[in-house]
């Protein structure tokens, strides 16, 4: 069974876009491309993000029913010279027949850098069966001994959205990261503005609008959770086995690399964080090493969420962005507000005494 989820293509909603590709962490990503307007500047940064995110891509072009074919391949053609560049070095892989989208799945698994380009008519119908094909060849990511060893940890569920449903009470969506839910079981959902988790219980599962009554590590689902009070979930949140103490935090340091910025990126920089499903302003606390980032610049960084601390993990992905600053990179480590203020002590005291070892680099 595969799953598709429709993300923006207009530039003015990358928020929604990036949230798809973060929080809901599909096994690849499918890049539509108008063959009558070509390569726009939102499918540049569509591809850059799905790259950073490292999400195994392939095209599909569109509209061919209303071009030329000299439009079409003109396209084509500025699709594989932007595939080919440095920054990207994929291998663009055209599609025509049933054998080369069979090829195409085959490679594209274990290879990353093979891009399979598909050329459609949503009107006319060409192309859609060689689409078909590829999607029924294309096997899943996560092979079943990973599914398995998922399933074996303790209950995480990352809620992405909250809704009210008449005779049902609330109910929340997203997706089990590990573990196993079961209908009557009893979680721990948070972290709240105060850091905290609260009690719940899972009345019923829907997984693609049908009860079930389990849920397995990597599926989606909506849970009911009956007249829990809705004001209290936010997006970001998770539900968790009362067994486990969630690692909540206000304040990380993440590895990243700035791929684009404007200026300089230094300390007291606002940006908006995006770790899995959390999506929040962050602070820039502090450059380790560095007064300030430039564009393709790396650096370990200090960041404080700005509102309310959230639940992560050490070595999720990070992806930040503010305007047109963007940066990747990963969480590496947790800190409490403790460690946080006693740095802040520490700034004010002299530097000690450079050694050998402060020369080197990340």
């Amino acid at each position: 069974m595969i799953t598709f989820m429709d993300l923006a293509g207009h530039h003015k909603y990358l928020k929604t876009t990036v949230f798809g590709l973060t929080s809901y962490c599909p096994d690849f990503a499918m890049l539509v491309v108008g063959a009558n307007t070509g390569i726009a500047g939102t499918t540049r940064e569509h591809l850059g993000l799905a790259m950073a995110l490292k999400v195994p891509i392939f095209i599909a072009v569109s509209k061919v029913d209303v071009c030329s074919r000299g439009a079409v391949e003109r396209t084509l053609r500025q699709l594989e010279r932007l595939l080919k560049q440095p920054g990207c070095n994929k291998v663009p892989l055209a599609v025509h027949t049933a054998d080369d989208a069979v090829a195409a799945a085959q490679q594209f698994a274990p290879a990353a850098c093979v891009t399979p380009i598909f050329t459609l008519s949503s009107v006319s119908g060409k192309g859609l069966e060689l689409l078909k094909v590829f999607l029924n060849v294309l096997p899943p990511l996560s092979n079943s001994e990973q599914q398995e060893e998922l399933m074996q940890q303790l209950t995480e569920f990352q809620v992405d959205e909250i809704y009210s449903v008449p005779d049902v009470g609330t109910v929340v969506g997203g997706t089990l990261y590990s573990g196993v839910c079961r209908e009557g079981e009893r979680l721990a959902v948070g972290p709240t503005d105060e850091g905290g988790f609260l009690r719940v219980k899972v009345l019923s599962i829907q997984r693609n609008r049908s009860s079930c009554r389990l849920l397995r590590a990597g599926q989606a689902a909506t849970l009911a959770l009956g007249n829990f009070d809705r004001t209290l979930l936010r997006k970001g949140m998770v539900m968790v086995s009362p067994k486990m103490k969630p690692s909540v935090c206000r304040h990380f340091e993440a590895a990243v690399v700035l791929l684009f910025h404007a200026g300089t990126f230094r300390r007291g920089s606002q940006v908006t964080a995006h770790v899995g499903n959390v999506r929040q302003t962050a602070v820039v606390q502090r450059v380790h090493g560095k007064d300030e980032l430039r564009t393709g610049e790396r650096a370990v960084v200090a960041f404080g969420f700005l509102k309310h601390p959230e639940y992560l993990r050490t070595g999720a992905k990070l992806l930040f962005r503010e305007g047109v600053t963007k940066g990747i990179g990963h969480v590496t480590r947790l800190l409490t507000a403790e460690h946080d203020q006693n740095h802040e002590n520490q700034q004010h005291r002299p530097p000690p005494a450079a050694t050998a070892a402060d020369s080197g680099g990340i």
